[in-house]
């Protein structure tokens, strides 16, 4: 009597193929995932990457070009320009993921109570979107870090309530068609 025993197969090889595929299929969502990771790595491993301290001043060294010194070269300041950026990346990722999590967070919310109580609450909460929605997001940002303040904490808020508009209606109209659907 033969048995007959299945061949394995090999995983790697088909992870493999996968991932071929995905990066033919989605070239550009890859390469802004590489540059995030990238960002990322160079932020969590800024204090060993960085090739000087991104504040000390030499003011001898005001506006060198790039060298082999220092590869960015200086600024008015004469501090160096790669250690500034690579520190830098820490505040970026910060304001960036901050202010788009704040941002989707409460557009959500806003845009469900929106579609749950619908009538004069809808009708209020949906001219307040128009209205900010008709400003360009930069101009609408500069406007309310004018008010609020420098720093970076109102930069976030600013950034995220010019983003809360556009979230809100996405939410409101996918909240509208869940409540019209008829659950058993």
């Amino acid at each position: 009597m033969a048995t007959t025993i299945p061949l394995p197969t090999v995983a790697g090889f088909r992870r493999q193929r996968w991932l071929a595929r995905f990066v033919r299929r989605y070239p550009m969502g890859v390469a802004g995932g590489v540059v995030i990771i990238v960002m990322a790595v160079t932020a969590a491993l800024a204090t060993w990457l960085a090739p000087s301290d991104p504040l000390r001043t030499d003011f001898l060294a005001m506006f060198v070009p790039p060298g082999a010194n220092h590869l960015l070269g200086t600024d008015a300041f004469g501090r160096d320009v790669l250690s500034r950026v690579i520190f830098g990346a820490r505040t970026a990722l910060l304001v960036g993921f901050s202010a788009s999590f704040g941002g989707a967070t409460v557009g959500a919310i806003i845009g469900v109570i929106s579609a749950y109580f619908g009538g004069t609450m809808d009708l209020i909460i949906q001219r307040l979107a128009d209205i900010l929605i008709s400003f360009p997001i930069i101009i609408l940002a500069l406007v309310i870090v004018a008010i609020l303040g420098s720093g970076a904490f109102n930069l976030i808020v600013a950034i995220a309530l010019s983003f809360v508009p556009r979230i809100e209606l996405v939410v409101r109209a996918s909240a509208l068609g869940i409540r019209r659907t008829a659950y058993v």
